[in-house]
């Protein structure tokens, strides 16, 4: 089974490299079912704490389901600290869709979705992309700092309520060149 860290136990992250007689380490892995747990935690818990959760109460309930998040045909990375899921990254390695990126609020800001994209578009081998609800400004500003592009929007029902949604891709990794 896998561990997530309780929401009282403090997150130990150091990103690699990390000098001797640092905390654990952080490690991007290959996902799979056993983390399904896991990952709709993280999921809830990361969308409850967000700044677009107060601006779509008619989602509250939606967005406070933290069971079992199942692949559903996705691939998946996981970022991990001591053996604890702490983020994931589900996607579609056809094309390069990232379907769910969270990671646990007390692990963000550290460099944990950055290190799941980036692992996320080497097993793709190219372009990725995501769709991000226009009232989530800090993911979209989140992406546009990591090379994405804004490349079109549309509105769409989230939790049966109209919804603008905004398509961005990023074509290579921000340290490769064209």
């Amino acid at each position: 089974m896998v561990n997530m860290a309780p929401p009282d136990e403090p997150i130990p992250l150091a990103l690699p490299p990390s000098p001797p007689g640092a905390e654990a380490p952080f490690v991007v892995r290959t996902g799979d079912g056993a983390d399904d747990a896991a990952c709709g935690r993280i999921m809830a818990t990361s969308a409850l704490a967000s700044s677009y959760a107060r601006r779509l109460p008619h989602a509250a309930l939606l967005l406070a389901d933290d069971s079992p998040l199942c692949l559903a045909g996705r691939s998946r990375m996981v970022g991990e600290v001591a053996g604890k899921v702490v983020g994931f990254a589900d996607y579609r390695p056809w094309d390069g869709h990232i379907k769910y990126l969270f990671v646990h609020p007390r692990a963000q800001a550290r460099g944990v979705g950055a290190a799941l994209v980036d692992a996320v578009q080497n097993a793709v081998g190219g372009r990725v992309g995501v769709h991000v609800l226009a009232v989530n400004d800090s993911a979209l500003l989140w992406y546009l700092r990591r090379s994405f592009r804004i490349v079109d929007g549309w509105e769409e029902p989230f939790a049966d309520v109209p919804a603008v949604w905004i398509r961005l891709v990023r074509e290579r990794l921000p340290d490769e060149r064209p």
